[in-house]
């Protein structure tokens, strides 16, 4: 299945308009990245629940003030561990935890920063736009490993011109997320005024 790639600036500022189809997408975009977190501390399916029902509660309630939409997977990162420790507290507090329970800690920063990261490929991906856009999703982006007759077929396109259509893609891509400030040597984030 091929997901949208609507930028996420243009989702929030639908969801400020209303428009439920797109918080929707904007949660499924990151269900995974939050509930990673309390299940990477210990917390049980319940919990774990609880923490990604409250983050994004809290993003709702702070949508209007989302200023650097390419740093929301961090934003969330962290809201996630901080609603993790605080439902953890509260645990404690309830029930004694088993000796042999341990911190696995949260987010590093390397998380928040291939967060971020990630973010930026999709902001790529979604300037890519047409068929490049979607060959790439179908490619790398969609669950499952790639059927090629199933991407061909899709795209109207022949399976041995999977390869170099890709390849010229990537090309184009690596442009635009240069342009969006990633070091193409490095593969690292540069600051964009």
């Amino acid at each position: 299945m091929m997901h949208s790639n609507v930028e996420d600036q243009v989702l929030i500022e639908r969801c400020l308009r209303g428009d439920q189809r797109s918080w929707d997408e904007l949660v499924e975009r990151y269900e995974r990245l939050v509930y990673s977190v309390p299940r990477r501390f210990g917390l049980g399916e319940t919990d774990a629940a609880d923490v990604f029902q409250q983050v994004f509660i809290n993003l709702f309630r702070h949508l209007e003030s989302v200023r650097e939409v390419e740093r929301l997977a961090g934003w969330l990162l962290t809201t996630a561990q901080r609603e993790t420790w605080r439902v953890g507290r509260r645990r404690r507090s309830d029930h004694a935890l088993p000796h042999d329970v341990v911190d696995l800690g949260g987010p590093s920063e390397t998380d928040i920063v291939r967060a971020e990261r990630q973010q930026l490929v999709r902001r790529g991906l979604a300037q890519l736009g047409g068929r490049c856009e979607k060959l790439l999703t179908a490619l790398f982006l969609a669950s499952g490993a790639p059927n090629y007759e199933a991407i061909a077929a899709e795209l109207d396109m022949k399976v041995g011109s999977i390869g170099p259509t890709r390849a010229r893609c990537f090309e184009k891509l690596e442009r635009i997320l240069v342009d969006l400030g990633v070091d193409a040597e490095a593969g690292a984030h540069t600051p964009v005024d």
